[in-house]
């Protein structure tokens, strides 16, 4: 009897739970990190360039010093400060199972403070990334932290914020924790494209892919178009759509599910996602249109090597094959976090394919034939290549070209296949210089060369004439060298200067190609803590103990990736 009795309880139980998901996660066990209505900058799994937005951005009015709190009890379990990335980020573990990480900070505050710059001092670096020991910074909830800033590779003032699963390191909208509320406002669908998959299909009797706007608002849209749409063959779909958060921002939706005449071909359920997956967005989203156009379509198909783990009611992996003489439904229904949804319903009439003799081109100097599931070597005069296994999204006919020097490099220009081609991993380029002088082959190497020949350096080694290095993007590639030394140009500061009135010590330090890869300030022969904002290429040094009354001696160094290096020094008075 008491073991029906427990049986039933928890069947009770397990139906409560999954009846509308409202247990899936905890709705009242965080409070907001900051103490005024959100409104974001910036969405969970946005769509951007090599990743999905790990978070939400939250506003903070254009200024930075907000305050900023722990979401619960918890303790710090890892500080990582860098002069790019999240800047200065803090990350906290919760006893409930989640972390909450907090980026983009001007500061920390209080003991933990306190605890980072002891840290920087032991290991002589602004730069750290270290694991706090468990229980070393204890916080209740609702304790401040920190104060919200501008660090790191941030576009403006605002607070990054993520929650993670702790065990898997998963990041979770945290919009599903409760911190919004609902803008009431159904998701935007702006563009419908239609993309001929094969060589045998037509959408309306050509080859090319027809990008098509929409419109509507209130969760129903049409599209801006009157004619019917012919397709023939195989055909896939995509669309660009947004959620409308509180602000008015545009937000990345959770879900996105295709069907055909009633019958799911295509889900997409973006609500957590692994750091290992997050560059494979640039298989769900249409990578060159986004290049070329800037817009955001994120096609209902699955290519054979995405390993997103996002997709459900998958129909011949989202491909959608038309051959009969009939028209048929295409719905599209997107929702966004708090469950508000939108409709795109239409049209298409089908016709049987004519087939065509389609002569695949041969493999050659200029065309080579590259599987994304096994390691591919290309190997021409003057440039070897290497695309491991799993380096592409689907197998690639890899187009080369080589063309004459430009002004400045070693080597010609080769063309490895175009930039509007996604690769995944990193692959190993190896190019062969010419009349590289032997004094200068410790400042070589690979750049990848933009408009008007400008040159983006990749790094690189020297051995037996070649230069080597890892590259991530097709594109255009040479061999320079890097001579000139990085520049130091006081902003606050001159010899001999008496700087009583002042708090801080201001230097612009920049690199014309390699970049700066380390410095080193120094007051009187000690070592002093400077903040490198990378963007704005600036050192800052906040007076503390390490300047004295009286005179003092300042020293900086600065190096690039080549080892070329820059000196300043001036005797300072306070």
């Amino acid at each position: 009897m008491n073991q029906r009795y427990i049986l039933i309880i928890l069947l009770i139980m397990v139906s409560v739970f999954f009846a509308g998901g409202q247990s899936k996660y905890p709705k009242d066990y965080f409070r907001s990190p900051v103490s005024f209505p959100i409104t974001l900058a910036g969405s969970f799994g946005e769509i951007r360039r090599n990743h999905f937005h790990s978070g939400i951005d939250i506003r903070t009015e254009g200024v930075q010093g907000k305050a900023v709190y722990a979401i619960a009890d918890g303790y710090v379990s890892r500080v990582n400060v860098s002069p790019g990335g999240f800047g200065k980020a803090l990350y906290i573990n919760h006893p409930n199972g989640f972390l909450s990480l907090y980026g983009h900070l001007n500061r920390y505050a209080g003991a933990i403070a306190a605890y980072v710059k002891t840290q920087q001092y032991r290991q002589e670096s602004f730069a750290i990334d270290m694991e706090v020991p468990q229980g070393a910074l204890k916080v209740k909830k609702g304790d401040l932290i920190a104060y919200s800033g501008n660090s790191g590779a941030s576009g403006g003032p605002h607070l990054h914020f993520e929650i993670r699963d702790a065990r898997t390191q998963e990041i979770i909208d945290p919009l599903d924790f409760g911190f919004m509320n609902p803008s009431g406002i159904s998701p935007d669908i702006n563009w419908l494209k239609i993309y001929p998959f094969d060589e045998n299909a037509l959408v309306n009797n050509t080859t090319n892919p027809a990008l098509i706007q929409v419109s509507g608002a209130g969760g129903n849209h049409s599209l801006k178009l009157t004619d019917s749409i012919r397709v023939s063959g195989n055909v896939i779909f995509g669309i660009e759509t947004f959620a409308i958060a509180l602000g008015g921002m545009k937000t990345g939706v959770h879900n996105i599910t295709l069907s055909v005449d009633g019958v799911n071909v295509f889900s997409q359920n973006i609500d957590r996602f692994a750091f290992a997956e997050t560059r494979y967005v640039n298989s769900l989203m249409d990578y060159a249109c986004f290049l070329k156009t800037g817009k955001k379509i994120q096609r209902s198909y699955v290519a054979p090597n995405n390993k997103l783990n996002v997709y459900s009611d998958l129909k011949n992996r989202g491909v959608v094959n038309f051959t009969d003489s009939k028209k048929h439904r295409i719905r599209y229904l997107v929702r966004d976090v708090f469950g508000k949804s939108s409709e795109l319903s239409f049209w298409v009439v089908s016709h049987p394919p004519s087939v065509r003799q389609v002569h695949p081109k041969p493999e050659s100097a200029n065309l080579k034939l590259m599987s994304y599931k096994t390691d591919n070597q290309f190997e021409q005069p003057g440039v070897k290549f290497d695309l491991p296994k799993d380096a592409l999204y689907d197998d690639l006919g890899f187009e080369y070209s080589v063309s004459a020097p430009v002004r400045g490099s070693y080597a010609g220009v080769h063309h490895l296949h175009n930039e509007y081609t996604p690769v995944h991993s990193f692959c190993t380029l190896s190019i062969k210089t010419d009349n590289l002088p032997k004094n200068l082959t410790s400042k070589a190497v690979i750049v990848s060369v933009g408009t008007g020949n400008s040159f983006s350096s990749h790094g690189g080694t020297f051995e037996n004439g070649w230069i080597t290095t890892k590259i991530r993007d097709f594109g255009d590639y040479t061999v320079t060298v890097d001579t000139d030394p990085p520049v130091i140009r006081p902003v606050n500061i001159t010899p001999n200067k008496n700087i009583k009135k002042q708090s801080s010590i201001l230097v612009k330090i920049s690199d014309n190609l390699t970049g700066i890869k380390s410095y080193r300030g120094t007051l009187n022969g000690k070592w002093i803590l400077m903040d490198f904002d990378e963007k704005n290429h600036l050192l800052t040094y906040l007076f503390d103990e390490m300047m004295k009354p009286g005179k003092n001696t300042f020293v900086l160094r600065v190096t690039d990736a080549v080892g070329n290096s820059a000196h300043y020094e001036a005797v300072l008075i306070r």
